[in-house]
């Protein structure tokens, strides 16, 4: 671009090819963003922004792409595009994948393995974020040794997803102009590029402005959730995308804010820093914990606009951030399984500075091999991109490399977990050997392996496999809260029903009770929302689903309620809420049993990774943190209440308070906190037995 006002191309169809193809202080800036996102993992433990950034330029270089196309009339082309751009990507992550199975299979717990191979599953498909909504993950959790290594493959998951749905946008607007251009055609290029731009932006800002709206609301309501949403993170490439639309408009009505413009560069330098330090200093000033990706991500967003708008920053354009910019990608795959395989390895929950350094240090080095020996040669392989299904056949080559091994291991160990469960009743007693007339069997075989073994806890999650939808129509029930209530009708929607109302917790107990109530023929409901003991203060979200979900119980009339009446925090402290017995007096004043279950304390550790550790010393995985639970139950006032019928499977848990890693060749705690499917499935006779003796029956 000429230094002289007149010489300054008036349209952007004028500008030279050349100029609009590489911005160093963009790739710079790309560098920056991943690099603030290591810093922060490894040393702050905060949300930098990187990311956001990171999302916002992917989409910003895409729209580019998509509406130079639009402007000179070539097909959008989707299937090229997604066959080069996953060609480039998927082999990087199948050998970071591979990479992360590797280092479990060596260095962690077997119980780790099925886990392992569920998130490599979901990011080779492009859907770790959702797995990670599945599985209630918490960003925010302080302790790195409970994270997935595969956990920083949300954001990447997410950017696959929108690379497979933005072609698909461009493409019908392409359609859609084009049918438009028939019947009116443009007088000239330039109205034209008119039309596409007005068309782009008009299409992407009523994305973006919906997808911002549904990530306020969410976040506010289900933040957890939300922050690996996609429709709560859309937003963020849709503003990249306006951006994209937006420069051009820009540079076409002034000669300074264009990135190759020499004027105004002092002036431009500066306010461009200005963003730089907005962004680099997002997550030192703002705790965003709980807060993000709402309304808080307009900061690292509009930091990276406004440096983008100004258009130069000799900083961002500089070797070493250039050098950066061009690892960035394996840096990101890189550093976040490094720094959690090592915490876990370690067994501790954060690095120490040396420690840092040294992780930093080693996932640039990571990032330069993944660079230079898998990234270059698959995106210069010129062979593979000079046609569409060549390509294509490279990237789902990939996935099938990544996939078929994950599978295969997946498969097998799940296999191998259904074998012993196939002789359990006989191998794997559970809570029945601690029963006073307990007799073995003659067959039994001593060697039998433990069920479900360190291998097939992933598996030991309790649900049940329908919607309520038909028997909250045929009960006229308000709707539940959210995704939160799941069922397995027996017979008739208006048959006897048992509904399980609560958390986690209720959720590892309710395989207790189930061949109980299948036996009898009850329908099944489950009213479950992970970390919300019904009543129990903060979040909001959880008090909505209490108050919702009990609406729905009212509604619906089943013969009886399961729920905890007792809560038990993580310092092994058990209180009530008067909340609690309100809904207790409620439900039993209107014809409702309830069977109200006391609480599960908290163990010190996990002690199935304690037994792994420690093979040899079974004593050093005893856990007496149970011991201090008092004798007396506090929810005695419910004890005069003919309808309420207590449960207390502590003592068959944790037998005189001493919690081991397993009873009668059962794995009894999936965690700290949750005990196994297979585990409370042997607790039946005891349920059965207490609730016999409380005057219940199914």
């Amino acid at each position: 671009m000429s230094s002289s006002a007149a010489s300054a191309p008036t349209h952007r169809a004028e500008l030279p090819k050349e100029k609009r193809v590489f911005r160093t202080d963009v790739h710079g800036l790309r560098g920056l963003a991943v690099f603030l996102v290591v810093i922060y993992h490894v040393f702050v433990g905060r949300v930098s922004g990187g990311v956001d950034v990171f999302l916002f330029i992917s989409a910003y270089f895409l729209t580019g792409t998509f509406v130079r196309r639009m402007e000179t009339g070539k097909p959008i082309a989707a299937v090229g595009y997604w066959g080069r751009t996953f060609k480039r990507l998927l082999p990087p992550t199948v050998v970071v994948t591979f990479a992360i199975l590797a280092a479990t299979y060596l260095f962690l717990p077997a119980s780790t393995y099925v886990p392992m191979l569920k998130d490599a599953f979901f990011t080779l498909i492009q859907g770790e974020n959702w797995w990670l909504i599945n599985q209630a993950t918490d960003y925010y959790a302080a302790d790195r040794t409970a994270a997935s290594p595969f956990q920083h493959f949300w954001s990447l998951s997410i950017q696959g997803q929108v690379f497979l749905a933005w072609p698909l946008l461009f493409a019908l607007l392409a359609l859609g102009l084009k049918a438009f251009e028939r019947r009116f055609p443009p007088k000239s290029q330039h109205q034209h590029n008119i039309r596409v731009w007005s068309t782009s932006g008009i299409a992407i800002g009523a994305v973006t402005l919906a997808s911002f709206i549904w990530s306020v609301i969410e976040t506010a309501a289900d933040q957890q959730t939300a922050y690996f949403d996609t429709f709560a993170r859309f937003w963020e490439f849709g503003l990249g995308g306006l951006v994209a639309i937006a420069l051009p408009l820009i540079a076409e009505r002034t000669d300074t804010l264009h990135p190759h413009s020499p004027k105004g560069r002092s002036w431009r330098f500066a306010l461009s820093m200005v963003g730089v330090l907005a962004l680099v200093s997002m997550g030192m000033l703002v705790d965003v914990a709980g807060k993000f990706p709402g309304w808080l991500a307009i900061w690292p967003l509009s930091a990276a606009a406004f440096i983008m708008v100004m258009g130069y920053n000799p900083i961002l354009s500089s070797k070493p951030l250039q050098k950066l910019g061009g690892i960035s990608y394996g840096l990101y795959l890189a550093h976040w399984p490094l720094l959690v395989l090592t915490l876990q390895i370690l067994d501790i929950p954060k690095a120490p500075f040396w420690l840092g350094v040294i992780l930093v240090l080693a996932s640039l080095a990571l990032a330069w091999l993944i660079t230079k020996f898998v990234d270059t040669p698959f995106r210069r392989w010129k062979w593979a991109g000079a046609k569409t299904h060549r390509s294509v056949a490279v990237a789902l080559v990939t996935v099938a490399v990544g996939l078929v091994p994950v599978i295969g291991a997946q498969q097998y160990l799940e296999y191998r977990t259904e074998q012993v469960r196939a002789e359990a009743y006989k191998n794997n007693p559970g809570a029945r050997v601690l029963a006073d007339d307990y007799t073995p069997f003659e067959d039994a075989d001593d060697s039998a392996p433990e069920l479900p073994g360190a291998a097939g806890l992933e598996n030991e999650w309790w649900s049940l496999p329908e919607s309520c939808d038909e028997i909250i129509h045929d009960s006229n029930a308000p709707a539940p809260f959210e995704d939160t209530c799941h069922a397995l009708l027996r017979g008739e929607a208006d048959a006897n029903t048992i509904v399980y109302f609560g958390n986690s917790h209720i959720q590892q107990t309710a395989s207790a009770f189930e061949p109980l109530a299948e036996k009898a023929g009850f329908n099944s409901v489950a009213l479950v929302k992970n970390g919300c003991a019904p009543y129990f203060d903060e979040p909001d979200y959880c008090v909505r689903f209490a108050e919702e979900s009990t609406n729905v119980i009212k509604a619906l009339h089943p013969k009886v309620v399961v729920m905890d009446t007792t809560f038990i925090d993580a310092e092994n402290e058990e209180s009530i809420k008067p909340e609690v017995i309100g809904v207790v007096r409620e439900l039993t004043d209107s014809g409702i049993e309830v069977i109200a279950l006391r609480d599960q304390p908290h163990l010190e550790a996990n002690l199935v990774q304690c037994r792994e550790a420690n093979p040899d010393n079974p004593e050093a995985c005893i856990d007496r943190s149970w011991q201090k639970l008092p004798a007396e139950r506090p929810d005695q006032e419910l004890a005069d209440d003919p309808r309420v019928h207590f449960v207390d499977f502590n003592p068959s848990i944790c037998p005189d308070g001493e919690c081991v890693p397993a009873i009668g060749n059962v794995t009894v705690f999936l965690d700290v906190d949750h005990i196994t499917k297979s585990y409370a499935e042997s607790l039946q006779d005891v349920a059965q037995k207490q609730l016999e003796e409380s005057g219940f029956s199914f």
